[in-house]
């Protein structure tokens, strides 16, 4: 007995759910990318120079006191003015003989100092470009020049803290339910994330910032698993789909926010505070049936099963409770039955299954420092910081529906191979430009982001089809738990480019083009029945050419595998969600 059978006569897609799709669901996910990425905005460097009392109090303008300030030095290959370092002069016989001078009245371009003049570093701290921000964390606390790997720090701290507190939160949904696990993590969101920005001490913002971190790969996960759970099984794409939509246009309204907030505890305070109307769900958020019945909690199961049926216009079944507790037997014979395997040493055990393990781990981790590391990156980008934020978060859009359609035209395997080397040569081949043709770069980072956000939902599709029943939690677990582990070091892999601006790029894109590689020898499963032992996992593929696009089983597909016409009908679907 199976819950899908259940939900089928009850309405699997029907007003009750298309009520929590467009209520919660999508708007659920707008606010996410807010207060989870709103410390790149509030930890951004601006342009400064060192701070000379003398000059600042001075009716110079801000141009002059630059060139008085600032040696020109070599940075990446160009000319550039110093930020760490100033002339060693006695400033106030420097503004006497400036004031007195014939530049005095002028823009000041023909004034120049000596080469040979001395340089020491900065002595009273630093002047800041105003023109973006009023201020930032960076700023506030002056994490420039000796301290300029400090924000990058608080990018690695909130990975650790997700790499760490993910699984802990995940068993916690499995044991508390995932209603109350959500609202526990908003709560922690919130309040981590208002205390970080009121304490005084830079430690206490890194501590909160790392525990704020560790929250937001739950409150994203945990909605789509309540709506997965109620849904029918041709449907679930379609949530993984919305809910990469809301978590899009989120990410594209936020650089208006930091655009229109420009002082970074403000700013920190509202989009934090987009955790509030969360609360507001808590009356009519149904907790999922599928676990209730998992725990023996039948009443109430049966109470929101009820519900649904009712609001769907279906009639409840007279022996709704007979029928799920064979739906919770079948549940737990079928987990005792895989205990045996569900431990990380099966994963090594089987050659294919070594072999799937290795390269969708591979996959993920490629992607997840291509993804990070161009967001994370986007404030060393040629041009507006704002407008380049925006416009990686709008190329998203497309590469899902894309991505989607080719899945069901092509196939897995070679989407994924496609997608891969296609973020791998645009991140690569900006690094042959000259250092000063900086917009090649910023190019290269809109496709490569268009790339890898496309093949994130084939790498996803692939494991779930790939591993076999009684280790595809595992499996995929561990696969995001690496990766998780893996974007730890890519604040630092972009840091690399304050010694060289395309250091971070030969990395990312040179992952990427491996990572391209190990996946074209992953076998297709496109119109493929999911391998329900690993016996079936071993033997899966071993008849299929390296170039084909289908599955050799595609003479046996089901009556219910989508046709091009279901997946065009499902994203235009996707699309009036929008």
């Amino acid at each position: 007995m199976e819950f899908e059978e259940v939900l089928n006569e009850i309405g699997d897609y029907g007003i009750f759910q298309r009520r929590l799709v467009y209520w919660f669901l999508l708007p659920a996910t707008v606010p996410l990318a807010w207060f989870a990425l709103n410390q790149i905005f509030m930890l951004s460097v601006p342009d400064h120079w060192c701070y000379v009392p003398e000059l600042s109090e001075s009716n110079l303008s801000v141009q002059q006191q630059q060139m008085l300030i600032r040696p020109i030095e070599i940075q990446f290959g160009l000319e550039l003015p110093s930020q760490c370092r100033m002339y060693d002069l006695n400033y106030t016989s420097v503004l006497l003989d400036f004031l007195e001078s014939p530049y005095s009245n002028i823009t000041f371009q023909n004034y120049t100092l000596a080469s040979d003049v001395p340089k020491k570093a900065c002595q009273n701290g630093w002047a800041y470009d105003r023109t973006l921000y009023d201020s930032t964390a960076s700023t506030h606390w002056d994490l420039v020049c000796e301290k300029d790997h400090l924000p990058h720090l608080i990018f690695t701290l909130s990975s650790v803290g997700a790499a760490v507190a993910t699984p802990i939160y995940g068993a916690m949904s499995d044991r508390i339910g995932r209603k109350l696990t959500f609202f526990i993590c908003v709560t922690v969101t919130l309040s981590s994330g208002v205390i970080s920005l009121v304490l005084p001490s830079f430690i206490a913002f890194a501590v909160f910032r790392l525990i704020n971190g560790s929250l937001i790969p739950t409150i994203f996960q945990v909605p789509y698993i309540m709506l997965v759970e109620i849904v029918g099984k041709e449907k679930r794409t379609q949530m993984m789909g919305i809910a990469c939509i809301g978590w899009t246009t989120g990410l594209c309204i936020l650089p208006l926010l930091a655009f229109l907030i420009p002082n970074w505890k403000t700013f920190g305070l509202v989009t934090t505070c987009f955790c509030i109307p969360y609360f507001f769900y808590w009356r009519f958020l149904p907790e999922s049936p599928r676990w209730l019945v998992s725990i023996q909690r039948y009443e109430e199961a049966v109470v929101i099963l009820t519900k649904m049926a009712k609001i769907n216009g279906r009639s409840v079944p007279t022996d709704l409770v007979k029928r799920l507790k064979k739906v919770e037997e079948s549940m737990r014979k079928e987990k005792e039955s895989s205990t045996t395997t569900e431990n990380f040493t099966v994963l090594f055990r089987y050659p294919s299954l070594r072999k799937y393990f290795l390269t969708i781990t591979i996959s993920w981790v490629a992607n997840s420092m291509a993804y990070y590391g161009l967001q994370i990156n986007v404030t060393n980008l040629y041009g507006n910081e704002f407008l380049n934020f925006f416009l990686l978060g709008i190329v998203e859009l497309p590469s899902y529906f894309l991505c989607w359609y080719l899945m069901e035209r092509c196939g897995r395997r070679w989407t994924n191979v496609g997608l891969m080397f296609l973020a791998a040569l645009s991140i690569l081949i900006p690094t042959a430009f000259p250092q000063d043709l900086a917009i090649g770069t910023t190019i290269g980072a809109l496709i490569g982001k268009f790339g890898c956000s496309a093949a994130f939902m084939v790498v996803y599709q692939q494991a779930a089809e790939l591993y076999p029943t009684p280790v595809r939690a595992l499996g995929m677990g561990s696969s995001a738990t690496i990766a998780c582990i893996a974007t730890i070091c890519t604040p630092y892999i972009i840091y690399l480019g304050t010694y060289g601006r395309h250091i971070p790029y030969f990395i990312i894109g040179g992952t990427c083009l491996f990572a391209s590689g190990a996946a074209s020898l992953l076998p297709e499963t496109l119109h493929a029945k999911l391998p329900q032992t690993i016996e079936d996992g071993e033997k899966y593929g071993q008849n299929q050419k390296y170039f084909s696009c289908h599955s050799p089983q595609d003479d046996d597909v089901e009556d219910d595998v989508k046709t091009d016409s279901v997946v065009q009908k499902e994203i235009m679907e996707l699309l009036s969600t929008v």
